[in-house]
Order: structure tokens, then sequence, then C-alpha cells
């Protein structure tokens, strides 16, 4: 996996949206727990976010750890999708960059996946993604 600073952004984000839709089957983010003020109204705000999509969550799980994240004492809510055409064009409408995948606006921390191989993972607060070699020259190439 490679570790890129840039924020891929516009037309550009676009494109790694449907090149990566091509190559995963499913795609998470994280709403980490601690930056929660009240958790009830925190995941009402998520549920009404994601209503399009909501029929294609495949899993919410509570986790310590995940590509780009390790909390020593605290948990997060990661969020499993499957990579479709309807997900895709969420992902599309929703932001304009990998980096604005930021709380409070929207969870973070987007991942995306071909089987249990992670291709992409973002850590937007902290300004990098990681991403395999091979699909981001294919994004150059195209």
């Amino acid at each position: 996996m490679l570790m890129i600073t840039e924020n891929v952004k516009g037309k550009r984000y676009k494109r790694l949206i449907d090149i990566l839709s091509k190559h995963c089957n499913r795609f998470a983010f994280v709403e980490n727990r601690q930056l929660m003020e009240i958790e009830e109204e925190r995941l009402a705000y998520v549920d009404n976010l994601i209503v399009d999509i909501k029929g294609h969550l495949i899993e919410r799980k509570i986790q310590r750890e995940w590509e780009t994240t390790k909390l020593s004492g605290d948990t997060a809510y990661v969020f499993y999708f499957q990579m479709n055409n309807a997900t895709r064009l969420f992902l599309k409408e929703y932001s304009n960059s990998l980096f604005d995948w930021i709380s409070p606006e929207l969870p973070e921390d987007l991942m995306f996946y071909h089987n249990n191989k992670c291709l992409l993972a973002g850590c937007s607060h902290e300004g990098f993604f990681l991403v395999d070699e091979t699909l981001w020259k294919s994004f150059f190439l195209k």
C-alpha cells in the first residue's frame, strides 16, 4: 500500500470513486464514539444521511481498530456497505473530495475492499490515505 497525502478532489475524486466501484465489492466508513456528544443523536444523523442506501448496509460493527487507526480505550462504529451503483452515486453526491469525509458533516475514514483485501483506506483528519499500488497506477492511466 502506498501512503498519499494529496487530497483527491473534484472530477478526480469522482473518477476515483468510479474506479473503486469497479474493483471493490464493499466500502466502509467510521463514526468515532469519542467524538459523539450525544450518541443517539449522532446515530440518528447518520441514519438520515444513509437513508437512500440503508438497504445496502451489510453491518454496523463496534471496533477498536481499522486500516488507518487504532484506538487505545475507545471504540467506533464501522458501517459496511455493498459497493454498487446506488452506493457509488451516494459517495459522489455527498462529497467532492476524499478528505471531505470528516466529522461532523460526514462520517470519516472511507475504506474500500475487494472481499477482505483493503484497496484504499482514508484518514481525512490526518490528511492521508493508503492505496493499493496497482489501483493507484490504473487511476493515473485513465
